[in-house]
């Protein structure tokens, strides 16, 4: 299997992220539920969320109707966390190369985020978008990396998810893939401003070992939101499906093939005092500890408190690290993400300076 490793380190000159609103707890979520769709369903999706292990969650939607548009907006959000990294790293927007953001939740199909933020910023530089879910910052890095090196130029990243609208609470609606998205999911933002690794002085660290690499040939998507041109004819909310069967199956063996592609360069877990995998459920710390030997306290959990934040979930977690003041100067940090929609696996070695 073939994984795609980045010619070029980069340093990290600024990251912030975003959360709207107030941490809504798994108390009040199914309360909302239980007023809109009776007993039973909020009863289900207790369950769920049980399983999935996520307690509380930050979102744009409004819990006292059934569909609702999300405010504060994507572009709100990811402009919020855009101005906090610019303002960490110093950068000024007309500085920036280039604007690249990632999402599978977009404010508008067309224009992409990206022209929306460059709109509120008034950048007049170059922007491009990608359309993709929990592995789009290791996308990101991949062209961010090819960009620095050329260019010699910043270049900005921004993720968001905004997915939580995509729930009618209507029992006609909902399902139990529906039930695990409305317990499982959550909404935020968060952006990074790179550099040349020429650039590093003053830089938060350095991003090195960038990889990107798949599995999904010939297999059924493990996730995916359907409202795309194949859809037409249904006339009807766009929503997730989750084969969460197929996810279970596959989701470990993602995590496996990126620490296999990190040992590849040299690296051994012991060089790490963090591990950051994709925040995939709310238990993330104890089964991957279970599966690396390790402490659980290496594994960082924010899933438990802000469910799964998709494209923007990795970034989030590391400007919640890095802001934290917890790195110390040369600590490593190991980044596994992964995307079950055709089984991506990416990530990268964060080092503090």
């Amino acid at each position: 299997m073939a994984v795609k490793f980045a010619k070029h380190s980069l340093c990290l000159k600024g990251i912030a992220h975003a959360l709207p609103h107030t941490n809504i707890s798994n108390e009040l979520l199914l309360e909302k539920l239980k007023y809109q769709c009776g007993l039973l369903t909020a009863r289900k999706a207790k369950a769920i969320a049980r399983r999935i292990g996520i307690q509380g969650r930050h979102l744009t939607r409004n819990l006292d109707t059934a569909t609702s548009a999300p405010s504060p907006t994507s572009i709100e959000l990811s402009v919020q966390a855009l101005k906090g990294a610019l303002a960490a790293a110093n950068v000024e927007m007309e500085q920036l190369d280039y604007l690249l953001s990632h999402t599978c939740t977009p404010h508008t199909q067309v224009p992409p985020n990206a022209a929306w933020i460059a709109d509120k910023q008034a950048y007049h530089g170059p922007y491009l978008e990608l359309r993709q879910a929990c592995t789009g910052f290791a996308n990101g890095l991949q062209i961010a990396s090819a960009f620095c090196a050329v260019n010699q130029q910043p270049v900005a990243i921004v993720g968001c998810e905004t997915g939580s609208v995509f729930f009618d609470m209507d029992n006609r609606f909902i399902d139990t893939e529906q039930l695990v998205n409305y317990v499982q999911m959550g909404d935020g933002a968060a952006a990074v401003v790179l550099a040349p690794i020429e650039q590093a002085n003053g830089a938060s660290g350095i991003i090195s070992d960038i990889y990107l690499g798949h599995i999904g040939v010939g297999k059924d998507a493990g996730f995916y939101l359907d409202g795309g041109s194949n859809d037409v004819a249904n006339k009807q909310m766009a929503r997730f499906h989750h084969n969460t069967a197929a996810v279970r199956k596959q989701g470990s063996q993602l995590f496996e093939l990126g620490l296999a592609a990190l040992q590849s360069h040299g690296h051994h877990l012991d060089d790490f005092r963090f591990i950051l995998p994709h925040q995939a459920n709310g238990h993330i710390d104890t089964l991957l500890a279970e599966a690396l030997s390790i402490e659980p306290s290496r594994v960082i959990n924010d899933a438990k408190w802000l469910g799964n934040l998709g494209s923007a979930a990795i970034w989030v977690s590391l400007s919640r690290l890095i802001n934290s003041g917890v790195l110390e100067t040369g600590d490593k940090v190991m980044i596994l993400g992964a995307e079950a929609t055709k089984y991506l696996y990416g990530g990268f070695v964060y080092q503090h300076s």
